[in-house]
């Protein structure tokens, strides 16, 4: 009984890996050409500050973006460290892996306009309250002041070479030094889970209002990749779950799996990920019932 429930664990932190791996090395690379192509002085003007425009600026650009939950790391970091506030970090964290392009069209595919139209809001919404009341509750994040001033002839853009050294030096061995423990701690995190609760069970107990605080609970600490868990959240939709429950395994866990949170606990501390992750699963279940309340779903 041992040997098969280790077998399924590590049957399930492989499958993780492996949905995982090219998402992390889109993320890493990504985060490699934002160091070395986006000067600081865009970043700090854009998504620098605690105000509105910054985390509607990184919300905008994070909702397209075909980035997963772990490929969202090392990109959201490295926004992070050239400057960004801690405001429009975390509403990039939210907002970029819960309606990734591709899952975007998915979900319209396999669950209908409607479906779409409520996932797109709730995303937009948690992202933006998450991240104004980080702006009030978190003390600001303060840039890196630079060495010269802009006028120094130090500041000339290094040539391409150089540009590409500093691609792959920091999104592959400064980054992967940096969030690459975490990232393993939570793949494995979530395969035990996987493994220990079956999908079958969960589709017994989720037909009711109450599905939605046992499917946040459940997705909270897994990977779940928003393109990849939308036919599972179909399957058991079908099977005749809440589907206000499956928008909020769509938001909910793309944005909080282990991994994350523990990388958000590292870098931006312990108070910014309980913020984080509080605030995204009581937003998450608040709209998606009212969505559930009007009849939208």
């Amino acid at each position: 009984m041992m040997t098969d429930m280790l077998f399924k664990v590590v049957e399930n932190v492989w499958h993780y890996t492996e949905e995982a791996s090219p998402w992390l090395l889109f993320g890493f690379l990504f985060a490699g050409i934002l160091k070395a192509f986006i000067p600081s002085e865009i970043l700090l003007k854009y998504l620098g500050g605690n105000r509105l425009r910054s985390v509607l600026t990184a919300t905008l650009v994070g909702i397209p973006l075909p980035l997963c939950s772990c490929g969202v790391i090392p990109t959201g970091l490295s926004l992070y460290e050239q400057g960004a506030s801690k405001p429009s970090t975390l509403a990039f964290l939210i907002a970029t892996p819960a309606t990734s392009i591709t899952s975007i069209f998915l979900v319209f595919g396999m669950l209908g306009w409607r479906f779409t139209v409520a996932g797109i809001a709730t995303s937009f919404c948690v992202a933006v309250i998450t991240g104004l009341l980080a702006g009030v509750i978190l003390k600001g994040h303060t840039p890196p002041t630079p060495a010269c001033s802009p006028t120094d002839q130090n500041l000339r853009s290094p040539p391409l070479r150089d540009k590409m050294k500093t691609v792959f030096r920091y999104g592959f061995i400064d980054m992967i030094d940096d969030i690459g423990l975490y990232i393993l701690v939570g793949l494995i995190g979530a395969g035990i889970i996987a493994a220990m609760i079956p999908p079958e069970i969960v589709g017994a107990y989720l037909g009711g209002s109450a599905s939605l605080i046992i499917m946040v609970l459940l997705a909270t600490p897994m990977y779940i990749c928003s393109t990849g868990s939308v036919p599972f959240v179909a399957s058991l939709i079908a099977k005749g779950m809440n589907p206000a429950a499956g928008l909020v395994v769509l938001i909910v866990g793309p944005a909080t799996n282990l991994s994350t949170m523990l990388v958000i606990g590292k870098t931006m501390g312990k108070k910014t990920a309980i913020l984080y992750t509080t605030s995204i699963i009581v937003l998450s279940v608040l709209i998606a019932y009212s969505f559930h309340l009007v009849g939208w779903l």
